[in-house]
């Protein structure tokens, strides 16, 4: 007891002497990640801060919060716990702490986004989604208790939702196999399933949502798939981004075009490197389609037999060309048929 508030005292004396040595910064400036807890000798432990500071923990209380957040509104048969949740009924803005010391986190997979949040083809599109190989692992996002592990008719195919201490809850879709079951308490990089194809899916992919509340907002506010990065250690949710045109980004567009996930015939996996391959293919294609065709005219043709041979019409054939359907054609001229 003693050493531990001998040791607390020099810390925090290192730490006054520390911050004052680092004036030309400002606090808020430097990462702030917890690189140490010590006991207190009461119920509360101090976390300290690369950034030269800390703050009291109560394990305690958090555990007590938890325990409440996992017995109210916890369903596992359906999908929706709070039926009737308006985003009207929240807070402007609600801050929520997203990892610590002891609650670590982990980004659920690492890829490119083939598509965004917000409106695809007139319907929303609650979450992201990352193309991957078949079985690959799922990790869990952050540590919490699985709410539901099952196939969900209404289009996620395999589905599993994860309620974490603070609130929140993460979505994760249409898996080959869930690795989970409601109940199961997971940590942050649990393997929580395999990449799939279930559901209402075209090609292998995660698709991916955070919510609260039953309410969606962007999950690229949290996370950077394409690095792993987590963007906040305490995350503030303003209740606008409730509203799906609401993105992560100023350069996501409202109407996103959606990247076309692929699937081979005999239902081999592809990776991103294989769609964004095929996309150029798709492209060289289309552009080809717009080059002009041309038709070595030969004895005893006329308009209509042209038009019949090469999938066209008559009137297609004058538009192209400049021309009438009483314009003589002559054998050994051009005709331009596309």
């Amino acid at each position: 007891m003693r050493s531990n508030k001998l040791k607390l005292t020099a810390l925090l004396s290192l730490l006054l002497l520390s911050t004052s040595s680092l004036y030309a910064q400002r606090i808020e400036d430097l990462p702030r990640i917890a690189m140490d807890t010590l006991d207190t000798g009461t119920n509360a432990k101090v976390v300290i801060y690369t950034n030269n500071t800390w703050e009291f923990f109560f394990p305690g209380l958090d555990s007590l919060v938890a325990r409440n957040v996992y017995t109210t509104n916890w369903i596992t048969d359906q999908v929706f716990a709070y039926k009737g949740t308006s985003a009207n009924d929240l807070p402007a803005s609600m801050e929520f702490p997203l990892f610590n010391k002891v609650n670590e986190y982990k980004c659920p997979v690492v890829g490119r986004v083939s598509s965004r949040y917000g409106i695809r083809r007139g319907r929303n599109h609650n979450g992201i989604d990352i193309p991957l190989k078949l079985r690959e692992p799922i990790y869990a996002a952050f540590p919490g208790v699985v709410r539901y592990s099952r196939y969900n008719s209404g289009g996620y195919g395999n589905l599993v939702i994860i309620r974490h201490d603070n609130g929140l809850e993460t979505w994760y879709g249409h898996l080959s196999k869930a690795n989970v079951e409601v109940g199961d308490y997971v940590v942050a990089g649990a393997v929580i399933g395999f990449a799939g194809n279930t559901g209402r899916s075209r090609g292998v992919h995660l698709h991916f949502e955070v919510r609260y509340r039953d309410l969606t907002f962007d999950p690229e506010r949290i996370f950077d798939f394409e690095t792993g990065d987590i963007r906040y250690q305490n995350f503030v949710l303003e209740k606008s981004y409730f509203n799906i045109r609401s993105n992560a980004s100023e350069l996501l567009e409202d109407n996103d075009e959606e990247i076309a996930l692929l699937a081979t015939e005999d239902g081999q996996e592809i990776t991103s490197e294989d769609i964004l391959e095929n996309i150029e293919k798709i492209q060289e294609a289309e552009a080809k389609k717009l080059e002009p065709v041309y038709y070595t005219i030969k004895n005893g043709d006329t308009l209509s037999r042209i038009a019949s041979r090469n999938g066209t019409t008559v009137s297609e054939l004058c538009r192209l060309n400049g021309i009438t359907r009483n314009t003589i054609i002559r054998a050994g001229r051009q005709l331009r048929i596309r």
